[in-house]
């Protein structure tokens, strides 16, 4: 992870596995940081370009499972398609079954000259999965089964 993480994100330890803890003003950037929280654990973002977009959407029956369902959904991309990504825009509404994600995810696939790739993300977990609304916004707390 970079040194000159953002305020915003911090990164926590859990016995044997890796969580971040992450603040936003907004419902939608909260998603949005969550997914940057979670490339930062995998590489250091500073040196991903957002030279190519593609859109991802998820559907889940509340915040946590939507959290869940989309970041497990950006580390499947990157395991299969060998992407990173630095920048998200996202777009949260309600349905009648829920929630749906919509977002532009911005990045670059994994150039081994540039990116170094810490670790793997075997899972994204629902344990000590905790969206709140806060006074100044929201927060959330996200633990990988590494």
């Amino acid at each position: 992870m970079s040194a000159d993480a953002p305020t915003w994100f911090r990164e926590i330890d859990h016995t044997g596995d890796i969580g971040i803890r992450v603040t936003a003003p907004s419902l939608e950037r909260l998603f949005a940081r969550a997914a940057w929280g979670t490339f930062a654990v995998l590489t250091d973002v500073d040196a991903v370009e957002p030279r190519e977009g593609q859109v991802v959407s998820v559907e889940a029956a509340d915040r946590e499972a939507l959290m869940v369902r989309w970041l497990s959904e950006l580390n499947f991309i990157h395991t299969t398609q060998h992407r990173l990504f630095c920048a998200f825009d996202v777009e949260i509404t309600d349905t009648e079954e829920g929630l749906s994600l919509d977002a532009t995810c911005r990045g670059e696939p994994i150039d081994t000259d540039r990116h170094t790739v810490y670790t793997e993300i075997k899972a994204v977990t629902f344990h000590g999965m905790a969206i709140e609304e806060t006074d100044g916004g929201w927060t959330v707390q996200v633990i990988f089964d590494m």
